[in-house]
């Protein structure tokens, strides 16, 4: 508009109010007088003033401080409506952007089924080794729609669906607040304004287990791990073993490399033997070739499924369930069966994790 004034093609602006015209006095005086310089008129139908007359500019200012102070009221006003509900627990989300919820009539948050399969698949493709961007780059080739009904997946955005605590049915409220009720302007919340937990608000589409997990291996993942010998690793997940395969003999954690002779094949070796310390000293454990680590992992996996009751039971349940119906169960059965049977794989590999720590 500015634009077509100064080109002549706007005369006379009218405008309910000075509120309405500008956020703060300087603006609106600023903007007034540019116009006025090019004999463009601004009337303000609440205030009944036009800026061409003598005696406009003194009341625009006045009525202009006013309108600051009005709008500073109401911000504040607000601000304390919302800090109020969050006191009360009361959790306030924009569902039009969030992937996997919409809301219902009485405005509670409903999960969105196929929507939820997008998350479900972004934290288990995380547990199983892929990076951010991997995930963003196989999203995107499968043409996946994002929150926003897009497809230019990203890892940040990938980032921030892992992180989301509402994918396991707790809300944190506000992460964000507003520094400046002119502009508008939102910034991250690190600990300037008291923040809320609720815990159980929604239906939950990730077991709080996995995502504790999850929030574990970025964490690994961005700053290392500490071995038992003392020393810092990087970690990454490139490989299915990697930072779950340790030492026996000095505690570090083992890497894997290549081999060419005779013939390529991959191995995994202690971090302590490829790198010397400042002493000089190396761990000589023997290295591992990965085809024979891959045959002792599915033996010891197999052993664990023998050996637990309840695996057994569930392994009869199938075979019976064949049996009776020759249908077999459904894709969204089988999907259910696998996400369950991951979750106590998981949990039961922890509980071996730990045990072995304590002993």
């Amino acid at each position: 508009m500015i634009a077509a004034c100064k080109a002549g093609k706007i005369d006379l602006i009218v405008t309910k109010s000075i509120s309405r015209f500008a956020r703060n006095t300087i603006d609106c005086l600023k903007y007034i007088r540019d116009l006025k310089a090019i004999n463009v008129a601004i009337f303000f139908e609440k205030e009944n003033v036009n800026t061409m007359d003598t005696k406009g500019e003194v009341l625009i200012t006045i009525r202009a401080s006013f309108a600051l102070q009005e709008s500073e009221s109401l911000s504040q006003n607000v601000k304390l409506g919302l800090q109020y509900r969050y006191q009360q627990g009361k959790v306030l989300i924009n569902h039009n952007h969030f992937l996997s919820y919409t809301k219902d009539k009485d405005g509670n948050l409903v999960i969105e089924p196929e929507e939820a399969k997008t998350v479900k698949r972004i934290f288990y493709s995380y547990l199983q080794g892929m990076t951010m961007k991997q995930i963003a780059e196989s999203l995107k080739a499968d043409g996946v729609l994002t929150g926003g009904k897009g497809t230019n997946w990203g890892s940040s955005g990938v980032n921030r669906i892992l992180k989301n605590e509402k994918y396991m049915g707790n809300a944190l409220l506000q992460k964000t607040y507003t520094v400046d009720f002119l502009t508008k302007k939102r910034v991250k919340n690190k600990g300037i304004m008291p923040q809320y937990y609720v815990e159980n608000d929604h239906p939950a589409i990730i077991p709080k287990s996995v995502f504790m997990q999850v929030q574990n291996l970025i964490c690994q993942r961005r700053n290392g791990i500490t071995t038992k010998n003392g020393r810092h690793r990087r970690v990454n997940s490139k490989y299915c073993f990697s930072q779950r395969v340790f030492c026996g003999k000095c505690g570090d954690i083992f890497q894997r490399n290549m081999w060419y002779r005779p013939t390529k094949v991959a191995v995994w070796r202690c971090a302590s033997r490829i790198r010397r310390s400042k002493k000089g000293r190396r761990c000589m454990i023997r290295n591992i070739k990965e085809p024979l680590l891959k045959a002792a992992t599915l033996d010891a996996i197999n052993q664990l499924i023998e050996s637990h009751e309840l695996a057994d039971k569930q392994i009869k349940a199938n075979i019976m369930k064949i049996v009776k119906n020759s249908k077999g169960p459904t894709i969204e059965e089988l999907d259910k069966q696998l996400e369950d049977a991951q979750l106590k794989l998981i949990q039961a590999a922890n509980h071996h994790q730990n045990r072995n720590e304590l002993t």
